[in-house]
C-alpha cells in the first residue's frame, strides 16, 4: 500500500480545505522565519560595528539619531561640533582614542567620510594590493561594497553630491582622486568612502568662501589691495576657528570613565554625549516588543494550523468510514491505517512548511534588496539559522499531534459494524 499516494489523494478530496490549511501554516512559518532572520542579521550588524567604541560625542539631539548616523551611518546627523571643542575633550584623560568624523556630502547616496586613519584601525580595515591611504586632501578610499557598486578603480575621479543621501548640489569642482580600496570585512566600513578631514573642510570651506565673495561683489572695487590682505588673512583664520565636524567615536583609557564622562560631557559642556550599548540596547527594547507580539501571532497561526489538520482529518474519518473497513477486510492492519492518518497530517505539515520556509526567505530577501538600495544594508535571504530546524521540529510536532486522535479513532473502528451499515 502507497502510503504517500493515498495522502495526496486525501488532499485532492478536499482541495478548500487543504489548501487554506497550508496557507494559514506557511503563514506562520514565513513570519518567524522572517522575524527571526532580520533580527539575527541586525544583531550581527549592531555587533560588529560597535567593537571598540565606548562612546560618541556629538551635537545636542536625539541620542539613538546620533548613534544611528555616525556609528552605522544609517540616518542623518544632529549636527556638527566645534573642532576646538572636540580638540579640547580629546585631550581628557579618561579618553585613551577618540575619532573624529565629518560627515556632509555623498557619491551616489554612498557617504563621504572625513576622518583619521584610527578609523580603518578601529575596524580592522585593510588595503587591496596597489592601494595606499590618502595623504593629502581630495585623495579617498573606497569601502569593497563602493567600489564593486560604482565601478571606481585606483586612480578614478569623481565628484561628491551635498547632503549625506544623494540629489544634492555637486561639487564638480572639487574632484576626488581614489587612492585605495578596501579589502571586505563585513562592517561600515565595506558601504563608506573614508578621506582626510581636510578634504571635507576643503570642499565646504570653498563653498563658504565663494558665497562670501558673491555677497561682497559690490563692495570689492572699492577696497585697496591693503585691505584685501587683511580681509584674506582674518578670513583664513576664521575659517579655521569655524571648522567643525560631525562627531567623535571614543574609547575609554578606564572603566571608571563611563561612569563619569557621558554625564560630564552631557551636563557641563554644550556637547551630548551617548553610549552605542545603552542606545542600541533601547533600540532592542522597542524593536523587541513588537518583535515578540508578530512571534506570538505567528505561533498561534502555526498552531491554528494545527487544529485546522486535526479538525480536517476528524471530520474526514466520518466520510471515510467505509473506505477505512473495507481496506481493512482487505488484510490490512490497524496500524497501517494509523499510519495512513499520521501521513496525511504530516504531508500537509510538510507543505505548510516548505512554503513558509520559501516565503520567510523570500520576504527577507526582498527587504534586504530595498535597503541595499536605500540604506546599503547587507540583509539577505539566502542564509539559514540552526534556530530555523526549532522551528522545523516544532512544526512537524504539531502536525503529528494533529494526526493522532484522528488516527486513534480509526485504530478503534469496528470494521463489520460499519460495513454491515453500509447500504
Amino acid at each position: 500500500m502507497n502510503l504517500s499516494k493515498l495522502s495526496f489523494a486525501y488532499f485532492c478530496h478536499k482541495p478548500l480545505n487543504s489548501v487554506l490549511t497550508i496557507a494559514t501554516l506557511a503563514l506562520g512559518v514565513a513570519m518567524v522565519v522572517f522575524l527571526l532572520l532580520v533580527n539575527i542579521q541586525l544583531q550581527h550588524e549592531f555587533k560588529r560595528n560597535l567593537g571598540g567604541i565606548d562612546l560618541v560625542v556629538g551635537s545636542k539631539g536625539s541620542p539613538i539619531q546620533l548613534i544611528m548616523s555616525t556609528v552605522f551611518h544609517l540616518d542623518t546627523p544632529t549636527g556638527s561640533i566645534p573642532l576646538a571643542e572636540a580638540d579640547a575633550l580629546r585631550k581628557d584623560p579618561l579618553i585613551s582614542r577618540a575619532i573624529p568624523l565629518a560627515l556632509g556630502d555623498n557619491y551616489k547616496s554612498y557617504r563621504i567620510v572625513g576622518s583619521t586613519q584610527d578609523y580603518l584601525d578601529l575596524y580592522k580595515g585593510r588595503l587591496v594590493k596597489g592601494g595606499r591611504i590618502w595623504n593629502k586632501p581630495m585623495e579617498v578610499v573606497l569601502g569593497f561594497d563602493v567600489a564593486v557598486k560604482t565601478g571606481l578603480k585606483l586612480g578614478g575621479v569623481f565628484t561628491g553630491s551635498h547632503g549625506v543621501v544623494s540629489g544634492g548640489a555637486a561639487h564638480d569642482d572639487h574632484p576626488y582622486h581614489v587612492v585605495g580600496i578596501l579589502q571586505k570585512n563585513d562592517s561600515v566600513l565595506d558601504r563608506l568612502i573614508i578621506t582626510a578631514l581636510d578634504s571635507v573642510w576643503h570642499v565646504h570651506g570653498h563653498h563658504h568662501e565663494e558665497h562670501n565673495k558673491q555677497t561682497q561683489t559690490g563692495h570689492a572695487e572699492d577696497n585697496d589691495e591693503h585691505h584685501h590682505d587683511d580681509h584674506a588673512e582674518y578670513h583664513h583664520h576664521s575659517q579655521k576657528e569655524e571648522r567643525a565636524i560631525t562627531a567623535m567615536l571614543i574609547t575609554y583609557s578606564s572603566p571608571i570613565a563611563a561612569l563619569s564622562l557621558p554625564q560630564q560631557i552631557n551636563s557641563m559642556t554644550s556637547l551630548q554625549a551617548a553610549s552605542p550599548a545603552v542606545q542600541v540596547a533601547r533600540l532592542n527594547s522597542f524593536l523587541g516588543s513588537g518583535v515578540e507580539l508578530f512571534q506570538v501571532v505567528a505561533w498561534f497561526l502555526i498552531i491554528l494550523a494545527g487544529f485546522g489538520i486535526f479538525s480536517g482529518l476528524y471530520s474526514a474519518m466520518d466520510e471515510r468510514k467505509y473506505d477505512m473497513a473495507l481496506i481493512r477486510s482487505l488484510g490490512a492492519s490497524p496500524s497501517i491505517l494509523v499510519r495512513l492518518v499520521l501521513c496525511e497530517s504530516l504531508f500537509l505539515s510538510v507543505l505548510g512548511l516548505t512554503v513558509g520556509l520559501v516565503l520567510g526567505h523570500g520576504a527577507v530577501e526582498v527587504l534586504g534588496m530595498t535597503l541595499a538600495q536605500s540604506k546599503h544594508l547587507v540583509i539577505t535571504g539566502f542564509t539559514f539559522s540552526l534556530m530555523e530546524l526549532w522551528i522545523v521540529v516544532a512544526t512537524m510536532v504539531i502536525g503529528f499531534f494533529a494526526g493522532i486522535l484522528p488516527a486513534l479513532r480509526i485504530y478503534r473502528l469496528e470494521v463489520f459494524k460499519v460495513l454491515a451499515k453500509r447500504p
